[in-house]
């Protein structure tokens, strides 16, 4: 069967770490024996532009381990959000075409992400092709997109052959939204790579945040609760990889509270180099006030890894027993802080629930029988 995927965003030369669950899903459906292909018109930010001070916008068209993979980077503009939608519909027509002239045609587009299901509709219209899509954004339950932007979703949903979210409470509130039915599946890890870090038997206790810099993280209040907590009890240590907005405030927000010899905003680093830091960590902490799924958190499980997150709609589908950590009420956060510090888990259980339910074969064999059906 030949799977063409359709993806709002990929990992490309403006951001090597981008939605990397997305090649994750490419690569598992190629080694279960399915020719795969990937397109991506990429709308790049100006502030993007501005990091990498660079304005060659040229496509990266390579053969990633047997899957085409094609990215066509253009300059997004702020608040011009129907001109970007515009521009990727004509620059994916343009891809698709190519696409199939080198690979042939799919037998089924899967689209991530309404973003990108306009192009998947014209495919339907012009080539008869069906599409699936899997909706990833909390954009929905945020209320941050307009009204016509809602109307056009539901046409996306309403055309797709199977709709699919990857939490439960989001197939619910998108299910009721929509009125049209979502199928739970949730994203994958890598579990050869994510590997069960080797027993600790120092006395420090290192916590880790992993993800983008900005409010809706809510990493600020993750700092604040650390040094209610653990404050000049210097065997506690709050790690935080990531980039985004709100680094200068949280650097601020370390300095004010006068922890910055416990608390470490570690940047930007590779899939190797947080592999590695979690292999350093003790326990993972997610502190999301919104969360669609939380890749992160499955990763820092597949090393073994005790996890503290609040209940931010994503997680409650992967926390779902105390023996694999804590999930607690926004509010509870210095509490679970101090729980997680006091239990003891069994980290081969953990990674072994992590195998069973969100490894390459188990979420790679769920999609298959959708394109089946």
């Amino acid at each position: 069967m030949h799977i063409l995927l359709l993806t709002s965003s990929y990992k490309s030369k403006f951001n090597t770490v981008s939605a990397l669950f997305f090649r994750d899903q490419a690569l598992a459906l190629k080694n279960n024996e399915m020719q795969v292909g990937v397109i991506c018109p990429l709308p790049i930010s100006l502030k993007a532009v501005w990091q990498r001070k660079s304005i060659n916008f040229n496509d990266e068209e390579y053969n990633d381990n047997g899957i085409y993979t094609h990215v066509s980077p253009f300059l997004s503009i702020p608040k011009w959000f129907e001109r970007s939608q515009k521009i990727r519909l004509s620059i994916g027509q343009q891809m698709f075409k190519k696409y199939i002239a080198n690979n042939g045609k799919p037998d089924i587009v899967h689209v991530h992400s309404f973003l990108i299901g306009e192009l998947a509709l014209w495919i339907k219209e012009n080539y008869s092709i069906p599409f699936v899509i899997t909706e990833h954004s909390s954009g929905f339950s945020r209320k941050i997109y307009s009204q016509k932007t809602v109307n056009f979703s539901k046409k996306v949903f309403v055309n797709s052959k199977a709709c699919i979210a990857v939490s439960e409470s989001l197939c619910n509130f998108m299910s009721d939204l929509f009125k049209v039915p979502f199928k739970y599946i949730p994203n994958l890890v890598d579990t050869s790579f994510f590997t069960l870090k080797q027993k600790s038997y120092s006395d420090d206790f290192t916590f880790l945040n992993i993800g983008h810099l900005d409010k809706k993280k809510n990493q600020a209040e993750l700092i604040r609760a650390f040094s209610n907590q653990f404050k000049n009890k210097y065997k506690y240590r709050l790690n935080i990889v990531g980039q985004g907005t709100e680094f200068e405030t949280l650097n601020n927000l370390i300095d004010d509270l006068e922890v910055h010899d416990q608390v470490h905003l570690l940047g930007k680093k590779s899939r190797e180099e947080v592999k590695d830091i979690i292999h350093n960590s003790d326990c993972f902490v997610l502190a999301s006030k919104y969360e669609t799924f939380g890749v992160v958190l499955i990763e820092a499980m597949a090393c073994g890894l005790s996890v503290l997150s609040t209940k931010s709609g994503g997680p409650e589908s992967i926390i779902v027993n105390d023996a694999l950590g804590i999930l607690c009420k926004h509010e509870e956060l210095e509490k679970g802080l101090i729980e997680i510090t006091e239990t003891k888990f069994d980290s081969k259980l953990i990674r072994d629930y992590v195998i069973d339910h969100f490894s390459e074969d188990i979420i790679a064999n769920k999609l298959i029988q959708i394109y089946n059906d």
